[in-house]
C-alpha cells in the first residue's frame, strides 16, 4: 500500500484476483496500439474503478501474466513489435523521471520546516 492512498492501493482482494484471467483474456485480443481498449471500457465491463484496474494491470505486468502489456493515453494493448514495446518503456521512464524530479524538489523544500533538504532516490 502507498501512504495516503491506502484504500485504492490495498492488496488485491480475492474477488479482484478472480478477475485477472478475464482481464487477460480480453486484453489478449487487443494486439497492437491501434487496437487499444480504454481503461474506462474495461472498468465499465468489470465493475471496477480506475485505480483498482491499474492495480490489477500492475499485478498482471509484474507477474508476467501477459507479456508486453503496454498502454498509451488511448488505452491498453499488447505490443506486437519491438517499437511498440520500446516506446512504452521510454514513456514509463519519462514518467518515472518526472516523479523523481517532484520528489527531489519536495525533499529540498523540507528546509522550510527545518529539514536537511537532502535528496534521496527512494525510501
Amino acid at each position: 500500500m502507498i501512504k495516503g492512498f491506502e484504500t485504492i492501493t490495498a492488496d488485491l482482494s480475492n474477488d479482484e484476483l478472480q478477475m485477472v484471467q478475464s482481464i487477460i483474456k480480453g486484453l489478449k485480443g487487443k494486439q497492437g496500439k491501434d487496437n487499444a481498449i480504454t481503461g474506462a471500457k474495461i472498468c465499465n465491463a468489470m465493475g471496477l474503478h480506475g485505480a483498482r484496474l491499474r492495480k490489477l494491470i500492475n499485478h498482471i505486468r509484474i507477474n508476467n501474466l501477459l507479456p508486453c502489456l503496454c498502454s498509451t493515453s488511448n488505452g491498453y494493448f499488447v505490443a506486437t513489435n519491438i517499437e511498440e514495446l520500446e516506446n512504452y518503456i521510454i514513456s514509463l521512464k519519462q514518467r518515472i523521471k518526472a516523479q523523481v524530479d517532484v520528489l527531489n524538489a519536495l525533499e529540498q523544500q523540507t528546509i522550510i520546516f527545518g529539514g536537511t533538504g537532502q535528496t534521496t532516490l527512494f525510501e
